[in-house]
């Protein structure tokens, strides 16, 4: 059986037209249930990761402040008071070109259930889409400090630093059903300290206050909803829509509304264990587990309205929505557990190496779940609330985090550091989107650290990190399909100072 809403003005398609009651029932649920349900969930992903959070020359086996982020039980092996200050400059580059390999209804008409009568199929949209590209800028930053308490037994620290971020700002394109902005930040303060229980080992913790903001805007395909085609269902229509839904019922006009979350702010806490070992002067070894973080982003979501179909069409039925509805958002998900293992050894007087592998288990990471509340999603004949709560399942893949570094000794004053590194990807084909352009991740840096007296010394990065260009092919109702690149790269710099 087909069937049809009201349809957009002022043309209007074939297909039989409902009742008044099921308009007035399918337009409530798809305001109260679609506002931000796709929003939030689509933007998080593996590319959170921050492609910089300290110096080249830091890591899981080093004794510097700059532990209380890697490995606490190296600060053990911190000998006198330590301050780290960095900042830098991320400059990346994405770029996506849609490939819709589906069949598609003409925007402006609205079809129930398959098959798609052949007057409503729009042959033009299947193929190649325009490419679009995003280039975002974005400063950051961190700071340590590092306190000797007994000498060559305990050393406290804390740290203020940038684990995970993403910041992309699409043009308007093929891609506005999975993300137009998207801005989330993670920022830890933590307080951490490293005990030496021997000459060769040393134990050490963090604890962690982890902020977050996001930001978030895309254009929602009501047709995608669960929560509509139960509507539909429970009146007797049958229909093909929901999250299953195939794409010749998608991405139509009359149910593409654009939504956004804005100045949403998250507090959470976590922690990390780290262990040192070092059998003897010239070879270390370190094992860190970073717990997961649970963060709940609470702020403001907004839904433009401001089409007929939602504003005028459904008045005669005593159902009429403001053309802006607002409200309160809450989104929560958590950050991925890690476990990291590094390696280091010194060659010889000017050359040392030093190798991390790091596992982070994404896979963890099951679903994300956005409530939205305001007076304005209530319909109480319908027997809707002003709260709903939506959940978004993901399939993410654990990654793997390989780096392998050397430092050698130039001169008396000039140390020069490079390294090169692999990220797997997380996202799998079928739920891959513009809003984690993921693939196999390619990553090296180069720098140098310039010591300028005893006390000073200035290091600097260029770290560059890019995912192999992927053509997608097996996405999941055809929504991720088509071709993405990403370039990430970072200049920053660090004054160290020791007391």
């Amino acid at each position: 059986m087909t069937g049809a809403l009201p349809t957009p003005r002022p043309r209007a398609r074939a297909g039989a037209r409902a009742s008044g009651r099921t308009g007035r029932e399918l337009a409530a649920l798809a305001l109260a249930t679609g506002l931000v349900c796709r929003t939030a969930g689509d933007a998080r992903a593996s590319g959170i990761d921050a492609p910089w959070v300290t110096s080249g020359a830091s890591g899981p086996t080093t004794a510097d402040a700059a532990a209380v982020f890697w490995n606490p039980a190296a600060l053990a092996g911190v000998e006198r008071p330590e301050l780290l200050l960095g900042a830098g400059l991320i400059v990346g580059h994405a770029t996506y070109k849609r490939e819709r390999r589906g069949a598609y209804q003409t925007p402006d008409t609205l079809q129930f259930k398959l098959p798609l009568d052949p007057a409503n199929v729009a042959p033009g949209r299947t193929g190649p889409a325009e490419e679009v590209s995003t280039t975002p800028i974005a400063p950051t930053g961190n700071a340590f400090l590092a306190i000797p308490v007994l000498p060559k037994r305990l050393t406290v620290g804390v740290g203020l630093y940038v684990p995970y971020a993403a910041a992309l700002s699409f043009p308007d394109g093929a891609q506005r059903w999975q993300l137009q902005q998207a801005f989330i930040v993670s920022t830890s303060l933590t307080a951490a300290a490293g005990l030496r229980l021997t000459d060769q080992l040393s134990l050490g913790a963090g604890l962690s206050y982890v902020g977050g903001l996001a930001e978030l805007s895309k254009v929602q395909d009501f047709a995608s909803l669960k929560e509509f085609h139960d509507g539909l269902d429970y009146l007797k229509q049958d229909n093909d829509f929901g999250p299953t839904t195939p794409s010749e019922l998608r991405e139509l006009d009359v149910l593409a509304r654009p939504i956004s979350l804005k100045q949403a702010i998250s507090h959470g806490a976590s922690f990390h264990l780290g262990l040192a070992f070092r059998p003897n002067k010239d070879l270390r070894f370190g094992l860190t587990y970073q717990h997961s973080a649970a963060m709940r982003y609470k702020g403001k979501f907004a839904i433009d309205m401001n089409h007929p179909f939602f504003t005028q069409d459904l008045a005669e039925q005593g159902l009429r929505y403001k053309p802006l509805v607002e409200g309160d958002a809450e989104l929560s998900f958590t950050l991925p557990k890690r476990l990291t293992a590094g390696v280091g050894y010194r060659v010889n007087d000017k050359l040392s190496v030093d190798g991390l592998l790091s596992y982070v288990l994404y896979s963890d990471i099951e679903a994300f779940v956005v409530t939205a509340s305001s007076p304005d999603l209530a319909q109480p004949k319908l027997g809707i609330t002003d709260r709903v709560a939506v959940t978004l399942p993901r399939r993410w893949n654990d990654t793997v985090w390989a780096e392998v570094g050397a430092k050698y000794q130039l001169s008396e004053a000039l140390i020069g550091t490079a390294s090169v590194g692999y990220q797997s990807p997380a996202s799998p084909d079928e739920t891959i989107d513009v809003a984690s352009p993921d693939n196999h991740r390619l990553i090296g840096d180069v720098g140098g650290i310039f010591k300028v007296s005893d006390s000073v010394s200035l290091s600097g990065d260029v770290r560059v990190q890019g995912i192999l260009p992927r053509t997608v092919t097996k996405s999941d109702y055809d929504l991720g399909n088509g071709e993405y690149t990403l370039v990430l790269t970072t200049v920053g710099g660090h004054l160290k100072v020791v007391f």
